[in-house]
């Protein structure tokens, strides 16, 4: 119809059914560590054993029961090491891990007062907001513009039935880091425990100085190059939890049910690998994401870093776009064999990151377009050099498409 409005069905930038191979496999380029860091080899290597016909029941008081036994208590050792020591509860990853760490010190029935972040990660606010249902009284610490917490604000929320603080180590979406140290310093001359989330930093940072006086963190496998289905509770000093689940004295009966001898020794042997490689690798991988973050600020028009002066994670670049939705970017970008995410990828099918872009405050006309690139130990410099073409031609390209008299239409 001439002289009406342009109309392009944005059909046409989605994948079409199988089409994840567009691109060669091994032409892919992964930024997508906050969501799952690929097993790495030499964690592979230390499950294969214990992934054979022998039977591992840690359990077992035979020959097989007691050398599997041997193996979960040494990965249960090298789990602890990164903490700077502590008792460690394994779990299925770190959403179980969080619940455990609010249910159990809460008991049942739950008691007291809880102090949680806005930002959280759903696997706090959600069993936060369960508590509120069972009568718990819960403040939340809202954040400023670049997502910190305020510590004044977090002590100030402590009450004398205050049970519990949690304040995440680090937000999986924009990477900003808490203040957690300081946070459980003060907490602790009240006499109140505070947890972390510290899923997110465990790859990057030294846990011992980033948790300080923590009680409890939570770590997950698969965020730091170990198998998904298994994560932990730490115990960084010694503290009364009322088991959440029942059916076993497995793990002094905190955490019933027999315990997963491949994923455990996985995960200790991912918990060894960055103990080894942390600290030259956050170093090269904060230099790449710099480098990325600044050729798409220079590239790309209407882009807006969402926390461009907060501490944050080394590997994160978070970026918000307008006119361009974020999820038709993810898919033009997984079709040129590009690897991102829209927000969080905890929960498929939801606004992950709506809530966490409304605390700080990004304008609504950003909110739709934000995406989260999130490098790792694997990622190369050739990787960034091609991400950094591809990304500003699927932006134009999505924008030419859906916003008449945009840039590239």
């Amino acid at each position: 119809m001439a002289g009406g409005p342009r109309f392009t069905s944005t059909r046409s930038l989605l994948p079409p059914p199988g089409a994840w191979h567009a691109a060669p496999m091994n032409s892919r380029i992964y930024f997508d560590y906050n969501a799952t860091a690929p097993l790495a080899t030499e964690v592979r290597e230390a499950m294969l054993p214990w992934l054979a016909s022998v039977p591992t029941n840690p359990g077992a008081v035979h020959h097989s029961g007691q050398l599997a036994r041997a193996a979960v208590e040494a990965a249960r050792a090298e789990v602890a090491a990164l903490c700077g020591g502590g008792d460690v509860i394994f779990t299925s990853g770190g959403t179980e891990a969080d619940n455990l760490a609010i249910t159990s010190l809460l008991g049942w029935p739950p008691t007291g007062h809880l102090v949680v972040s806005a930002v959280e990660h759903p696997a706090i606010l959600e069993p936060a907001a369960a508590m509120a249902q069972l009568g718990i009284e819960v403040s939340d610490i809202g954040v400023d513009k670049q997502g910190r917490v305020e510590v004044d604000a977090v002590i100030e929320a402590i009450r004398p039935d205050t049970r519990l603080v949690s304040v995440m180590s680090a937000n999986n979406e924009t990477g900003t880091l808490q203040p957690v140290a300081e946070i459980a310093a003060r907490a602790a001359q009240h006499g109140v425990p505070v947890h972390s989330d510290a899923v997110q930093v465990a790859a990057w940072f030294d846990l011992v100085e980033h948790l300080g006086e923590s009680a409890m963190a939570s770590l997950a496998g698969h965020k730091i190059g170990g198998p998904p289905g298994i994560g932990a509770l730490i115990l960084r000093r010694p503290l009364s939890l009322q088991p959440s689940q029942h059916g076993g004295g497995q793990q002094q009966g905190r955490r019933p049910g027999t315990e997963p001898t491949a994923l455990i020794v996985g995960m200790g042997a991912a918990c060894r690998r960055v103990s080894l490689r942390r600290a030259v690798e956050a170093e090269r991988i904060a230099k790449l994401a710099q480098d990325l973050v600044g050729r798409l600020e220079a590239s790309t028009p209407e882009l807006m870093v969402t926390v461009p002066s907060a501490p944050r994670l080394p590997n994160t670049v978070h970026v918000c776009l307008a006119g361009c939705a974020a999820d038709l970017l993810v898919a033009r970008l997984d079709l040129d064999g590009v690897a991102i995410s829209a927000g969080s990828a905890c929960a498929s099918g939801v606004a992950h990151g709506s809530y966490v872009l409304a605390a700080l405050g990004v304008p609504e006309e950003y909110r739709d377009g934000a995406i989260r690139i999130s490098l790792g130990y694997e990622t190369t410099a050739a990787e960034v050099d091609r991400a950094a073409v591809l990304i500003p031609a699927a932006i134009d390209a999505i924008r030419g498409a859906t916003q008449p008299g945009a840039r590239g239409s």
